[in-house]
């Protein structure tokens, strides 16, 4: 059940009228994909798929085009941004031995750059600011 609430709490932030996102046919499949996906990856032993909210909002505003006051004007929408996301993500676990020899600390800065880099996009952010 918490699977389907985050993906449909991500499903409606990300398809606000704001946004301005146009879906074809196959858009509305994926429920229905995670579902069955869920069930290979039980029997599997393998990790449920997640919505990761965060990641898709900030993935929607770099792709996103937006006037002077901040509000969107299009979305290029494409798949292949994710593709190549998860590609990468495949290829880190062959560069462990490398990524091993990073410090720590060097790690908590580049998070923290990016945790603060993206507050502007937040809207709990630019209410309290």
């Amino acid at each position: 059940i918490l699977v389907f609430l985050d993906d449909g709490i991500t499903w409606h932030l990300i398809n606000h009228k704001s946004h301005k996102l146009k879906h074809g046919v196959a858009y509305n499949y994926d429920t229905l994909v995670i579902g069955l996906m869920i069930g290979v990856n039980s029997m599997l032993g393998l990790p449920w798929l997640v919505a990761a909210t965060v990641r898709s909002l900030n993935h929607l505003h770099a792709l996103g085009k937006k006037n002077k006051l901040g509000k969107f004007v299009r979305v290029q929408e494409t798949r292949l941004t994710n593709f190549i996301v998860h590609a990468l993500v495949l290829a880190s676990i062959f560069a462990l031995p490398v990524i091993k020899l990073i410090p720590v600390p060097v790690l908590y800065g580049v998070f923290l750059f990016m945790g603060i880099a993206s507050l502007g996009t937040n809207q709990f952010w630019g209410r309290v600011t």
